[in-house]
């Protein structure tokens, strides 16, 4: 009798350790499957965020040359940060046989060349359009196209 109830004990003790050990592969198989939705969640707003800084110029006609070239420094500065070469954004400004835009051109000459300030009422009648937004295989931003309206 002493043999059997030895046996029920470490049977039972077997079961119980058996149950435990596999709640903690369940509980690790799901906190990694939620894990992994949360990084996906976190890499798409990234994206978001990141392409938001450039779509907001798509389909507007009313982008001073400011506008333009704080596009340019955002890619510019982009591009330093980027490690992978592959994903760099490009501004081009299509205007008067211009093409590619970034931070090292000098500024001063495109401000003055194209701010289009009236000196009587300070409006800014020099406007421009954002007429395209091109993206990498990613869903990244990779180009935005000004030209005169």
């Amino acid at each position: 009798m002493e043999n059997a109830s030895k046996a029920l004990i470490m049977a039972g003790g077997v079961l119980i350790g058996i149950l435990i050990l596999s709640l903690a592969v369940y509980l690790f198989i799901d906190f990694g499957g939620k894990a992994s939705v949360i990084h996906d969640r976190i890499t798409s707003n990234q994206l978001t965020q990141f392409n938001a800084q450039f779509n907001i110029y798509d389909g507007r006609k009313d982008v001073t040359i400011y506008q333009i070239i704080t596009v340019a420094n955002l890619a510019y500065q982009n591009n330093i940060d980027e490690e992978d070469s592959t994903y760099k954004v490009r501004v081009f400004f299509e205007v008067d046989g211009k093409g590619e835009i970034s931070r090292y051109q000098d500024n001063a000459n495109l401000i003055t060349s194209y701010s289009g300030v009236d000196t009587s009422t300070g409006e800014i009648n020099d406007l421009f359009k954002c007429h395209s937004v091109k993206y990498h295989e990613n869903g990244r931003v990779s180009e935005v196209h000004f030209s005169r309206n």
